[in-house]
């Protein structure tokens, strides 16, 4: 008999994560809570029951950020067994952001060929983000490596 719960060392804040339970060698489901708990406050919690495999959604409130305890345990009535397993880990929230994706037109480029890029942004969950960014790049560094040319430092002001 043992359990494997898998979730992410990293929430996100206002996005619902997804906790992995597994049961080894279930004969009976089992209710499985978990709380998010930051300075000792419960801020989200959430439950399911499991039979071998299963996963659990837990909504991280929005405006969250640093370091929270998420709090796992499993049990059946009391009357037949109690408490099968409850542990907890140190995760962290992080604040919702975004990601830039750079594309360019071909994966290798000759010396002194015109490079096409096509930036976009992704919010956490990678939906594009639809307000209007204007960014500035400026390539500080681009290195030759003999064939094959690979783009050394990026900065995005």
């Amino acid at each position: 008999r043992g359990y494997l719960i898998a979730a992410p060392s990293v929430f996100r804040s206002g996005v619902e994560e997804a906790i992995s339970v597994t049961i080894f060698n279930s004969v009976k489901e089992t209710t499985v809570q978990i709380q998010l708990v930051v300075k000792g406050e419960t801020v989200s919690r959430s439950h399911g029951t499991v039979l071998d495999k299963g996963t659990i959604k837990l909504k991280v409130p929005s405006g969250l950020r640093g370091q929270a305890h998420l709090k796992v345990w499993g049990n059946r009535h009391l009357a037949e067994e109690g408490y099968i397993f409850h542990n907890y880990t140190t995760v962290t929230i992080d604040s919702k952001g975004s990601s830039v994706f750079i594309q360019t037109d071909k994966p290798v480029y000759k010396p002194k060929q015109k490079v096409l890029i096509n930036l976009f942004m992704v919010t956490s969950d990678l939906r594009p983000v639809n307000d209007r960014v204007k960014k500035t790049v400026f390539f500080h560094t681009v290195k030759y490596d003999g064939i094959l040319g690979s783009l050394h430092f990026v900065q995005m002001y």
